[in-house]
């Protein structure tokens, strides 16, 4: 990730020792732990590095960090509302699961997988399961 990020603009190109070892400043260092922090709190490597640049020719990035941050913000409150219609969906499930047990006898196959939700109705709600890659 680090040469990654000296690829993109995040972090400075790594001095190298004598053996070909790269150097790593204390600075580079906080930089890379600001990054990190950027990233994980949803900025994209592109628009964080976009951001630095503005910033170091003089142009702060303030509002454009601002829209940011609201922009994730509406992407996170829209994927919890999907996972909340998705708890709800198998809360359902579980209680017609917990009916249809009820009614069936004791050695008897209840076919409850009959009874998952279709498929559009899982995608919809972001939680459909992607093929394995070959």
């Amino acid at each position: 990730m680090i040469r990654y990020y000296e690829r993109v603009g995040l972090l400075p190109k790594a001095p190298r020792s004598a053996g070909g070892f790269r150097y790593y400043s204390a600075e580079t260092v906080a930089q890379l732990l600001f990054v990190r922090n950027a990233i994980r709190f949803g900025f994209t490597s592109k628009e964080l590095a976009g951001f630095l640049n503005a910033r170091d020719n003089g142009r702060p990035p303030c509002r454009s960090v601002r829209a940011a941050g609201q922009r994730l913000l509406e992407e996170m409150d829209e994927h919890l509302a999907r996972l909340q219609d998705a708890r709800a969906s198998m809360a359902e499930t579980l209680a017609a699961w917990d009916a249809r047990l009820d009614g069936t006898p004791a050695g008897t196959p209840a076919h409850l997988l009959t009874m998952v939700p279709d498929a559009p109705s899982v995608a919809r709600f972001g939680l459909a399961v992607k093929p394995p890659r070959r």
